[in-house]
C-alpha cells in the first residue's frame, strides 16, 4: 500500500514510519525540512517539502496524494511551555485547517482509507467510571482551548461518508516512555521539584508512542470505514503512576499537594481496539 504520512517526524511518526516500511508499505511524507528529515530519505522514503499549515502546500495535497491508498494525519505541534500566550494555536491549526486540507484533498486524490489520531483526554471528567467510545466529548467552556479543536476535528472526519473515504479515528492516550514528556516528569522527581496535584486519585490512560503506532497500522488494515477506538494501555492513577516512577528511577515519591485541584479523570476503555483491531500494547510505560 501507498501510504501517505503526515507528522511522520514528530514522536509518533518516528514509531510508525519504519513499521510501515518492514511492513512493505511504501510511504510517503510530507516535511518542513528534508534535510532535518534525512534519516527517513535514507530508509526508503519519498519526502516532499511542505507545511501542512501553508497554503502552497495545500493546494499541492491532491497531487501529493495521487496514487496513494490511505493517508494518516498524525502531525501535532505540542508546545514546550503549555501556557504561553499562543502557544496552543499551531496545534489547534493543525487539528482544523490542516485536517479539513487533507480529507478534502483525500477524496480528491481518489484516497481509499484515512486514520485520524485524536486523544482520550477530550472526554468529559469520567471520575472512577471505564469511558468507551460512546463517552460524551468534553464541550464545557474551561477546558474550550483543549476540546474544541477536537470536537471539531473528529467533527469534520466524521461528515465524510465511509463509503467515499473509509475513515479511522483513534483516540489515543497519553505518551509515556522515553522521548515523550515523560522525560520532563523524570527530570522533576529527581530534582524533587514534581508535586501530585490533589490526592492523586484521579486516573490517566497512558499509551507507549510504538503501541500506538501498531494502532496505526492495524487500522490502515482493516478498521471498518467509520470506526472511532481508544487506544490506550491500563489506566492508573496518576500518584500510583508517579511513585512507580519515582521507585524505578530511585528517588523519593513525590509529595501530593491538596491546595491543587484534581484535573479531569480519563480511566478510558481499549476493549473495541484489542477485539476489532487485534490490538494490544506490548511495551511499558
Amino acid at each position: 500500500m501507498r501510504v501517505i504520512v503526515f507528522g511522520a517526524t514528530g514522536v509518533l511518526g518516528r514509531e510508525l514510519v519504519p513499521l510501515l516500511l518492514r511492513q512493505g508499505h511504501t510511504v510517503v511524507a510530507p516535511v518542513r525540512s528534508p534535510e532535518k528529515a534525512r534519516a527517513l530519505a535514507d530508509a526508503g522514503v519519498e519526502l516532499h517539502t511542505g507545511d501542512l499549515l501553508s497554503p502552497e502546500t495545500q493546494a499541492q495535497l491532491p497531487e501529493l496524494m495521487a496514487g496513494c491508498q490511505a493517508a494518516v494525519h498524525i502531525a501535532t505541534a505540542i508546545p514546550r511551555d503549555f501556557g504561553a500566550p499562543g502557544a496552543w494555536e499551531a496545534n489547534t491549526r493543525l487539528r482544523t485547517d490542516g485536517t479539513q486540507a487533507l480529507l478534502d484533498a483525500a477524496l480528491a486524490a481518489g484516497v481509499e482509507r484515512y486514520v485520524q489520531q485524536s486523544i482520550v483526554m477530550a472526554y468529559v471528567d469520567g471520575g472512577d467510571r471505564l469511558l468507551d467510545e460512546s463517552t460524551l466529548l468534553d464541550t464545557s467552556p474551561e477546558r474550550a482551548s483543549v476540546c474544541r479543536p477536537v470536537i471539531e476535528m473528529e467533527g469534520m472526519v466524521r461528515a465524510v461518508p465511509p463509503e467515499r473515504l473509509a475513515w479511522c479515528i483513534l483516540r489515543g492516550g497519553s505518551f509515556q516512555g522515553p522521548g515523550t514528556a515523560q522525560d520532563g516528569t523524570i527530570e522533576r522527581l529527581r530534582a524533587g521539584t514534581e508535586r501530585v496535584p490533589c490526592d492523586g486519585n484521579y486516573y490517566i490512560s497512558p499509551v507507549h508512542p510504538a503501541d500506538m503506532a501498531s494502532a496505526v497500522a492495524l487500522a490502515l488494515d482493516h478498521a471498518p470505514g467509520g470506526s472511532i477506538f481508544n487506544v490506550n494501555d491500563e489506566p492508573i492513577r496518576q500518584g500510583d503512576y508517579l511513585d512507580r516512577l519515582a521507585a524505578l528511577v530511585g528517588v523519593p515519591l513525590p509529595e501530593r499537594d491538596p491546595s491543587r485541584p484534581c484535573p479531569p479523570s480519563f480511566r478510558c476503555s481499549s476493549a473495541a481496539a484489542r477485539e476489532v483491531l487485534g490490538w494490544a500494547p506490548s511495551h511499558s510505560i
